[in-house]
C-alpha cells in the first residue's frame, strides 16, 4: 500500500480514536481482545487488509515522533531563546503531539556523577 501523506493523517485520525492502543492509563489498555479489536476498526475503516502492516506504520511513525520530540525538548531547556527552539517541520509532528506529547514523554536522564567531596568524607570516616 502507498502510504501517501493524506492516507497516514487519516491513519492518525483513526489511531487517535483508539486510545485503548496508545492509553496506558485506558482501563482496557492491558486487555489483548479489546486492542485486536481496536486495531480490526482501524483496519476496516482504512481499507488496509494486514494489522501487522498497520502496526509497523505505526512504530515507524512514532520512531520519528520520539526522536522530533526529543530534539524539542533538548533545545528547549531552561536558558534557551524561544527562537532557538527546535520547531518541527514534518507533516505528522502536530497531529501526534495532540494527542501523544503527554503520554509520550521522553526520559529525563540521570546524573550518576557521584561527588567527589562526599565520597573522599565517606572514605574519611571508614579509614578513621
Amino acid at each position: 500500500m502507498e502510504w501517501s501523506n493524506e492516507v497516514v493523517l487519516e491513519f492518525l485520525d483513526l489511531y487517535e480514536n483508539e486510545p485503548v492502543i496508545w492509553c496506558a492509563k485506558h482501563l482496557d489498555h492491558k486487555n489483548r481482545n479489546a486492542i485486536n479489536d481496536a486495531w480490526k476498526r482501524i483496519e476496516e475503516k482504512i481499507s488496509i487488509e494486514c494489522s501487522k502492516e498497520l502496526k509497523k506504520k505505526k512504530d515507524s511513525l512514532m520512531a520519528t515522533f520520539r526522536r522530533l520530540l526529543n530534539k524539542v525538548k533538548a533545545t528547549s531547556r531552561t536558558g534557551t531563546g524561544s527562537e532557538q527552539v527546535f520547531k518541527p517541520t514534518w507533516f505528522a509532528y502536530v497531529k501526534m503531539a495532540s494527542f501523544l506529547q503527554g503520554i509520550c514523554k521522553p526520559s529525563d536522564t540521570q546524573n550518576t556523577e557521584v561527588s567527589t567531596n562526599k565520597t573522599f568524607n565517606y572514605l574519611n570516616i571508614i579509614i578513621v
